[in-house]
């Protein structure tokens, strides 16, 4: 009976916990100017003594319940009662500034968070909270993170200070309404979590968890550096952690997965929905695979619960704050399948005990755990009960998972989705663990609250799994230059600008003024250089992240050579075509029916296709490279057929015109005659083989190609007459192709205007 009685009052402990609500979390990512200024000081009136909860008997309640479902505590809420006008210290900075400064002493705690009920401040205003020795601090917090108004202010939260001793300090422009900061709750952190050490000095060791798990940034996390990025740590705001990843959906929405079991006590998709008090550490993990934590991790805050269901225990989560705009971090939705086959082996990344990002790895297939299975404390009370085939089992055979590690997700051999940690066995690999069936949170259900197709599909469309959806930075445009090529940043966080450099002084870069993501690049040497363009991502004076793309210089000229092999083709022989320098601009002649082979030089960043009109080649073959093999067809006689180069980069593409002057047959009904009669003045004749009795009326057509740019300059039709006066004035000079038609017959004829 003790230990249900202690269960009732760790359930209302967390109900308690979970009642504090955090909006935006995002921040300036600054120091305050009093960590470089001799002005500032902290009278001891200035410092409050909070009162030290019983520590120990949190420890012992934990120790009964760290099997349950119930999400990892970590921290025990302390009322309070402080604000701008009845607690800290004024002082005035010159005639522009004030600060006002509270210190909160807390002996024993490893950090503390802050909690507040009311919380606006005016434009030009700053808030920071650090540790008194100045080793960690989060802000600033602005009047951008404002959810409410002056009016009508809303609560706020603020996460984890390192330390025993913490101060806020709250800058505000003279002469502008007075802010309102109401602290309402201190979280007395009692348990090393998260970042309890220093995100100013580096050479923290975090290693909080148990020894056998692993670093993300370890040799075995490898493979997984795209996925990791989705994953986060969860804090209640209050004292609990969990873990969950960012999922893709249809509508590219924030949606974020996690377990059901880290909410339920307070909160239901059917009912008080909206989590403000959630806050989102994301990118917490060592920059390599020792325990050492350099930095304070990017966070935001809020989130709605639009469904959950304990049957599979998944809890899906609207993001409030996009992720787009948290600083220093690069969103990725992990991909997901719901396919009820089981992976043939799995991974799992999440935060145990709230310590830095690891990595736990099944070698083996995954399979459905077949039996109804009871959550239980230490003690063996059931606390809650999950029906058979609605989890995977999964025997981790490196790293394992542990309190906080709840929610995170279970990724298969092809890296995506199929479920979220639900709980497991105690101790390190073997060891066996379950997570609910990202399948079965699909459909199970009969309404969207309590199932995840309405959400990651909500189109019905049917897919059976979706890809994931990286929003890296990434510098976009060609790799190739010949010309003014246009780059951009894709993904360009919110009020971030660029300022871009290149290795090399032979490209000239233009930044497209007003436009602070756009720059044209050109280069006018003839030589065939490359640089390293660099994009500089500056958000609030500090540059976030640097991207960087290799680019080249495209020579200009194209040069090459074609050949044609003899063939016999309806009857005519057509001979070899030996090698032949290309002419861009002059036309090539070939044979229909012979193949013609095309080999390029100098044709870096090359697509070869081909444009016609009339005909399609009877025969194509493209090597993805430089060379290229093609047959005209019948009756393609004198009309052009173009060879497409397009090169990459803002280089015009390149056509090589080919002509075929092959006729149809050797011997024929007709015969085609052309005479110049004065300087514009050509007379086509059409000449009967046939005697006068056997000839049949007729009608022909006539057209003209120039073929330095393929265009057709002439099109007459049906004519009767067998003579036709073609009139050139006006001509640009230049090489023409004759084609006529008559039947079944195709006639050509090169003919040279002005020259």
């Amino acid at each position: 009976m003790k230990t249900k009685a202690l269960l009732k009052n760790f359930v209302l402990c967390l109900i308690a916990i979970f009642t504090i609500s955090a909006h935006a979390q995002i921040s300036t990512n600054e120091l305050p100017p009093s960590f470089s200024s001799a002005l500032f000081s902290v009278r001891s009136g200035d410092v409050i003594n909070l009162p030290i909860p019983d520590v120990a008997e949190a420890l012992h309640e934990d120790s009964l319940f760290a099997d349950a479902d119930i999400p990892y505590r970590v921290g025990l809420p302390l009322a309070v009662s402080y604000n701008l006008h009845n607690s800290g210290h004024w002082q005035s900075v010159g005639d522009s500034m004030r600060v006002w400064r509270l210190q909160l002493h807390a002996s024993g705690a490893k950090a503390m968070t802050v909690s507040y009920d009311k919380f606006w401040i005016p434009e030009g205003a700053k808030f920071f909270v650090y540790n008194a020795d100045k080793t960690f601090c989060i802000g600033a917090f602005t009047s951008f993170n404002n959810k409410g108004t002056r009016e009508n202010p809303v609560d706020f939260a603020t996460g984890f200070v390192a330390g025993e001793d913490i101060v806020l300090e709250y800058y505000e422009p003279i002469g502008v309404e007075t802010g309102i900061v109401s602290v309402e709750r201190v979280i007395y952190v009692y348990k090393n979590v998260l970042a309890t050490q220093s995100n100013v000095m580096s050479g923290v060791l975090p290693g909080i968890s148990m020894s056998c798990n692993v670093n993300i940034n370890c040799s075995e996390g490898a493979s997984w550096q795209k996925e990791k990025r989705a994953v986060a740590a969860i804090y209640n705001g209050n004292g609990a952690l969990c873990t969950g990843a960012l999922i893709n959906n249809t509508e590219n929405k924030d949606y974020f997965l996690s377990a059901d079991h880290c909410f339920s006590s307070r909160y239901d998709a059917q009912g008080a929905n909206q989590m403000n008090q959630l806050i989102f550490y994301w990118n917490y993990e060592s920059p390599d695979c020792s325990n050492t934590y350099i930095y304070n991790p990017p966070s935001s805050a809020g989130a709605k619960l639009v469904a959950n269901n304990s049957h599979s225990d998944f809890a899906l989560l609207e993001l409030t704050e996009s992720v787009k705009n948290v600083t220093g971090y690069m969103p990725y939705y992990l991909g997901w399948t719901r396919s009820n086959i089981a992976a043939t082996n799995a991974v799992g990344i999440h935060h145990p005990q709230g310590d830095i990002k690891k990595i736990s790895i099944e070698n083996d297939a995954v399979t459905s755990y077949d039996r109804i299975q009871n959550w239980v404390d230490n003690n063996g009370n059931i606390i809650s009960t999950t029906q058979k085939n609605t989890h995977w089992k999964v025997v981790f055979d490196v790293g394992t998972t542990e309190g906080g590690s709840s929610g995170s997700p279970l990724m298969n051999q092809n890296h995506l989705v199929v479920g979220q940690l639900h709980g497991g066995d105690n101790g390190c690999a073997p060891v066996t663990k379950y997570y609910g069936r990202f399948d079965v949170s699909w459909n199970y259900g009969s309404v969207a609250t309590r199932r995840l197709m309405d959400w990651l599909d909500p189109n019905n469309t049917g897919i059976t799994q979706l890809d994931e959806r990286d929003l890296a930075l990434e510098i976009i445009g060609a790799q190739y230059v010949c010309g003014n090529t246009v780059y951009y940043v894709q993904n360009l966080p919110l009020n971030a600008t660029v300022v871009w450099e290149s290795s090399s002084s032979s490209f000239i870069l233009q930044p497209d003024f007003p436009l602070v993501n756009q720059c044209t690049v050109t280069s006018e040497t003839s030589a065939l250089v490359s640089t390293i363009l660099k994009a500089m991502i500056i958000q609030n004076g500090k540059t976030i992240a640097t991207v960087t793309k290799a680019i080249n210089k495209v020579s200009i000229s194209l040069s090459g050579y074609y050949t044609q092999e003899a063939c016999t083709f309806y009857n005519v022989s057509h001979p070899v075509i030996p090698v032949t320098g290309i002419r861009k601009a002059e036309p090539m002649f070939v044979h229909q029916g012979c193949t013609v082979y095309l080999t390029l030089y100098g044709g870096e960043g090359c697509k070869i296709t081909y444009e016609v009109a009339g005909f399609t080649p009877s025969y194509w073959y493209y090597n993805g490279e430089r060379s290229v093999e093609f047959q005209l067809p019948y009756l393609s006689g004198g009309i052009p057929f173009r060879v497409k180069v397009d090169r990459e980069g803002a280089c015009s593409p390149v056509y090589l015109l080919f002509f075929s002057l092959s006729g149809n047959s050797n011997i024929g009904s007709y015969s085609l005659k052309v005479a110049t009669l004065s300087e514009y003045t050509k007379q086509i004749s059409l000449i009967s083989t046939q005697n006068e009795n056997s000839r049949s009326a007729f009608d022909w057509d006539i057209e003209a190609y120039n073929t330095s740019y393929g265009t057709k300059v002439l099109d007459v039709k049906k004519l009767t007459d067998s003579n036709y006066q073609l009139n050139t004035s006006g001509w640009t000079p230049g090489i023409y192709i004759i084609r006529v038609v008559v039947g079944s017959e195709i006639f050509t004829e090169k003919i040279t205007v002005g020259k």
